[in-house]
């Protein structure tokens, strides 16, 4: 049987959309409209009368640097997100997600998932690198006693669900900022001794949808009281550990426990470059000294043979990269990290540990990835290293499906 080509066929059309309005909403924090190191918490209230679009939501905030005297710069350490340290989601008092290393993770997704033409987005809206062949660690120069306003998409799981759905109509959630309590690992400061900061007016930007047919909100509320409305996302846990310096094997406890554990990514960034107000202590990793890695999952490898590695070498640790950070769905991700950079040993560096778990690469599935919640085995990272390893912070990241219900009394709930 012959068919006619999609280009001939003027039967298929697209389905007439629901009438309804859309309005973007503001939500202001409501508490407070100046930020520091010392006043770290930032409160916002979303309660939409409406589906909210979470896919096209940004926050909006001021980045002052308040040091007043020539040669007290900051730079902006990947982009203007780079001050947070922990985002949470929260409903009348239950922690819906929490994305601890905000910071060092949004750098993740820029540098990983974004390719070029997203670059030159980042770079106008939150102050990211300038888009080349590869992007670096220095995001836009703010000089002493000025000021920059930013719009920065959140990366929560909650709000770019798959498939784009919106926040179901009926709930209300908080957005919990904390800005990082150590100002010298905010951003890349021009002095040492000049760190002095403020975040003001936050507010949180999103389309609000109101379906203006009786019959579908009829519909609506009906399975929202009857069997409550559910939708999904990705959402990121972390795991915090230190390695010491020096030759030989080390350890890493992660001891994940999700239903769907679809990768892990490991940043190790050195002590030293976290500590010095001006380097890169967000935006830099290095695997300086690294020989081999392994994830060691209920007794098991992954990847199943040990993955070696040398600046003459990389190609394994990057093919896991690009696999383990792309979008639901989609087999790699679109990087712009050159090889150059990913075996930097420098401030420059951006070489990563990672993992893929997934089974299947099809956004039409959910829960592809381990179970690991169904078991009490431990989860471990083992590094070997030469005798250049040094001291380090290791931060691993855990990308997992979660599941978000709203019930017909308001009440969201989350299960990871």
């Amino acid at each position: 049987m012959s068919e006619i080509p999609r280009s001939m066929d003027y039967a298929m059309s697209k389905a007439v959309a629901v009438n309804a309005d859309t309005n973007l909403r503001q939500f202001a924090s409501n508490n407070g409209t100046t930020f520091s190191p010392t006043v770290n918490e930032i409160r916002i209230n979303v309660a939409a009368d409406g589906f909210l679009d979470g896919t096209k939501s940004y926050l909006y905030f001021t980045i002052n640097n308040l040091n007043g005297t020539a040669g007290e710069a900051l730079v902006l350490d990947n982009d203007a997100l780079c001050w947070i340290d922990q985002i949470r989601v929260e409903s009348q008092g239950s922690v819906l997600e929490r994305l601890e290393r905000s910071a060092v993770y949004t750098n993740l997704k820029g540098r990983w998932q974004d390719g070029v033409g997203q670059v030159l987005a980042r770079n106008a809206k939150m102050g990211g690198p300038v888009s080349a062949a590869s992007v670096g660690n220095d995001g836009l120069s703010l000089d002493e006693g000025t000021a920059s306003t930013f719009a920065c998409k959140l990366p929560l799981g909650m709000l770019n669900a798959h498939h784009g759905r919106a926040i179901p109509a009926g709930g209300s959630f908080d957005i919990v900022i904390r800005v990082n309590a150590t100002a010298a690992q905010c951003f890349k400061w021009e002095s040492n001794g000049a760190t002095a900061f403020s975040i003001t007016n936050p507010r949180f930007y999103a389309p609000v949808y109101r379906v203006d047919s009786p019959e579908v909100m009829s519909e609506y509320s009906q399975a929202l009281q009857e069997r409550g409305i559910m939708w999904s996302g990705d959402v990121v846990k972390t795991y915090i550990n230190s390695q010491t310096a020096g030759a030989g094997p080390k350890t890493a406890q992660i001891n994940d426990r999700s239903l769907s554990l679809k990768s892990l990514i490991t940043v190790v960034r050195s002590s030293a470059i976290v500590a010095a107000a001006n380097s890169n202590s967000v935006g830099s990793s290095q695997l300086l000294g690294v020989t081999q890695m392994r994830y060691i999952i209920s007794g098991q490898n992954y990847p199943q043979d040990t993955v070696q590695y040398s600046t003459t070498d990389p190609g394994r640790l990057y093919e896991e990269a690009q696999k383990a950070l792309a979008k639901d769905g989609e087999t790699y991700c679109e990087p712009t990290c050159s090889r150059a950079l990913f075996v930097a040993t420098d401030l420059t560096g951006q070489g990563i540990l990672a993992v893929d778990l997934k089974r299947f690469d099809d956004e039409k599935l959910m829960m592809t990835g381990m179970n690991t919640a169904s078991t009490a085995a431990p989860n471990l990272l083992e590094i070997t290293g030469d005798a250049n390893a040094v001291a380090a912070d290791i931060t691993t990241f855990a990308i997992c499906d979660s599941t978000f219900v709203l019930d017909g009394r308001g009440t969201i709930t989350a299960s990871a």
